[in-house]
């Protein structure tokens, strides 16, 4: 009978697999050993295929499957969905004989992706484990890996435990050793303990243990997801349940908006216009007020891993509240800076035009909307300027700002439409 193991969950959804059998040695002195991992947001069900031929079949997302023997060699790999003919991904790899193999299969940017662990280190010495971590979410940027006991709080400790730097490949920090026990878990951005990005419950890691802990990035483009995987043994994933909001206050007049999402509060009520920082919460119903009057916040939802701008505008007593996701992804080009334009004005219906260096950006940008976000070359003086699509006249004008390379941006008009306020914030 299979059987399931589980963690105190923590505000995070927790998804265990126990192995139908643990992945050894082949039992072919030719082959290998090779499993697959589906780490997939998407993918309720995958094959794995070897020379397109079924090696493993109806592998359930959040789940590792069996371990199977693949002579070794160059191998031909195939993930499909379950069932169907058509790759997702496939590559071609050389597998040794009595080495285990766990392949991962993951997406960025919904795009599937495949990634290779091989599980075959030395034992540990008794009363000593090794842990690492294999960075999949390509595009989180540089990270700190904290490792710590259950009940510590970061603002007391004095550096991470490995810090990961930013890269647009997966990779993989060295095997460290760890003495057994139980601990927690949890990734931040860079230099930022406020930015926290993945808080496992408690995990245990046993004697003579080796463990690695995979970083993915979840459908939402913010938070990460993990999984903890053991050695040729059984896995468990973890999903963020919870996202990343921000207030964007720009109702007109000197009224005071507060939000609050699942119980923790965004902003005890700021005044307008303004933008207030990130907020990690619940994906539990959002709750807004304007000058103290609730407004109707029922068709209003949170991406579970996403980051989002909470957008409360429009006159005090007719206010309107959305959500707008926000793609913090870091820009495809190591020289470049991400940028957008989000149009929060009130008053007269104006489409606005974001420019820098005297290119168009974007373009009729309506009130309420935000654009895509586009790419600029970085640089230490740029000219940011936004214009009215009505009139042509410049709303906003700045000619010598410092956009760093590889940074996404946003650039609120907030306000009454007559005196617009424009606020630029760096998003990662």
């Amino acid at each position: 009978m299979t059987q399931t193991r589980r963690m105190a969950p923590s505000g995070i959804a927790i998804f265990t697999a126990l192995l139908l059998q643990a992945c050894g040695s082949s039992s072919s002195t030719s082959s290998a050993s090779v499993r697959l991992i589906n780490a997939t947001n998407i993918q309720a069900s995958l094959d794995l295929l070897s020379s397109v031929s079924d090696a493993t079949s109806a592998v359930l997302r959040d789940s590792a499957s069996s371990c199977v023997s693949i002579a070794e060699g160059s191998a031909s790999l195939q993930v499909n969905s379950a069932g169907s003919s058509t790759a997702r991904v496939s590559t071609s790899t050389p597998l040794t004989k009595d080495v285990s193999y766990s392949f991962i299969a993951y997406e960025v940017s919904g795009t599937a992706k495949l990634a290779t662990l091989t599980e075959n280190s030395s034992t540990p010495t008794t009363g000593t484990a090794q842990w690492r971590v294999l960075n999949l979410a390509t595009r989180a940027g540089a990270l700190d890996v904290y490792l710590t006991d259950t009940g510590t709080e970061l603002s007391t400790v004095g550096s991470s435990t490995m810090s990961l730097a930013s890269s647009t490949s997966a990779t993989s920090s060295s095997l460290t050793l760890v003495t057994p026990g139980t601990y927690r878990l949890r990734v931040t951005g860079s230099g930022n303990i406020a930015d926290l990005s993945l808080d496992l419950p408690p995990v245990v890691i046993s004697n003579q243990q080796v463990v690695t802990m995979l970083l993915t990035p979840p459908a939402g483009a913010s938070l990460l997801n993990g999984v903890w995987v053991p050695e040729k043994a059984s896995v468990t994933a973890v999903r963020n349940a919870k996202a990343r909001v921000r207030l964007v206050a720009a109702v007109s007049g000197s009224s005071t908006v507060a939000a609050s999402a699942g119980g923790t509060v965004i902003s005890s009520g700021s005044m307008v216009p303004a933008v207030s920082e990130y907020v990690v919460v619940p994906t539990g119903s959002l709750s807004v007020s304007v000058g103290g009057v609730a407004l109707n916040t029922s068709a209003l939802t949170l991406t579970a891993g996403s980051a989002g701008s909470l957008l409360v505008f429009g006159s005090p007593g007719a206010a309107t509240a959305t959500t707008k996701l926000d793609n913090n992804f870091a820009p495809s080009s190591s020289n470049s800076v991400k940028l957008r334009l989000l149009n929060g004005l009130t008053g007269t219906p104006v489409g606005l035009i974001l420019n820098t260096d005297f290119a168009v950006l974007a373009s009729n940008v309506q009130p309420g909307q935000v654009s895509a976000p586009a790419l600029a070359t970085a640089s230490t003086a740029m000219r940011v300027d936004v214009t009215s699509a009505l009139t042509q006249q410049s709303v906003y004008l700045q000619s010598a700002l410092n956009l760093s390379a590889g940074s996404v941006y946003t650039l609120f008009m907030l306000g009454d439409s007559a005196s617009p306020v424009g606020v630029l914030r760096k998003d990662r």
